[in-house]
């Protein structure tokens, strides 16, 4: 049932209705697509990489500390958990939904210092 204002309202939506709603971003029911990706990243394997805290393979997001160059898995980095060996006031990381972007992000670099050393 529905409360609208202190009045209950018993009209009923059928599936196919709150399909189309819960997809109309207009309804605030337009998610879907926003759950799918996430889904869809936190099944990413990012090779032979570990989580520096836990050791575990890093699935979903990988989180590469770009000064120190460790990586943490979504949990660690959300508990704020850094190595023992890594302590600091401050760390800036970056995050890699899959391990192509971090491959890009290598040869972008590659790529820089290539043009700065003749």
């Amino acid at each position: 049932m529905l409360e609208v204002h202190g009045e209950t309202d018993t009209s009923m939506v059928s599936f196919n209705e709150f399909l189309i709603m819960f997809n109309d971003p207009d309804w605030g029911f337009g998610i879907l697509s926003t759950l799918l990706k996430l889904e869809t990243g936190d099944r990413n394997r990012h090779e032979r990489h570990v989580c520096s805290v836990c050791r575990y393979p890093i699935i979903g997001s990988r989180f590469k500390e770009v000064k120190f160059h460790f990586s943490l898995c979504n949990q660690c980095y959300s508990e704020g958990k850094v190595p023992p060996n890594f302590k600091q006031d401050e760390y800036k990381f970056k995050e890699y939904g899959k391990e192509a972007e971090a491959i890009k992000d290598k040869c972008l670099c590659f790529n820089l210092q290539s043009r700065k050393n003749p």
